[in-house]
């Protein structure tokens, strides 16, 4: 994005510029017409590059950077939350195996007896 404006930039700057190679002093009256078209021009491009350029901006302030500090603050806060209830979770499930297995084995040892 930085590099197309850039080039916008040059390239209107170059249209500013721009002048006739003429044999003698004056210039026709369609090349002065040219050269005044061209310079509008180049003010145009400007003007939709300044304003493209605001348009980023204000899609990043109230788009973009609302977006990632939602990502970051809540969506970062459910994984770890999430992550925690898992680890928990895998705990929770080995003990109670752990103790079905040890009630399993008192029961079949009662019936031995």
């Amino acid at each position: 994005i930085l590099d197309l404006s850039m080039a916008v930039q040059k390239f209107s700057q170059s249209l500013q510029d721009f002048q006739f190679e003429c044999i003698g002093d004056a210039e026709t009256d369609d090349e002065i017409n040219i050269a005044q078209s061209l310079k509008e021009f180049a003010r145009l491009l400007i003007a939709v590059e300044e304003e493209r350029r605001r348009l980023i901006q204000n899609a990043n302030d109230v788009l973009i950077a609302p977006l990632e500090k939602f990502r970051k603050e809540q969506i970062g806060a459910a994984k770890d939350g999430k992550k925690k209830f898992d680890k928990e979770s895998e705990k929770y499930y080995s003990i109670l195996e752990k103790h079905l297995n040890l009630s399993a084995k008192k029961k079949e040892s009662h019936l031995q007896d």
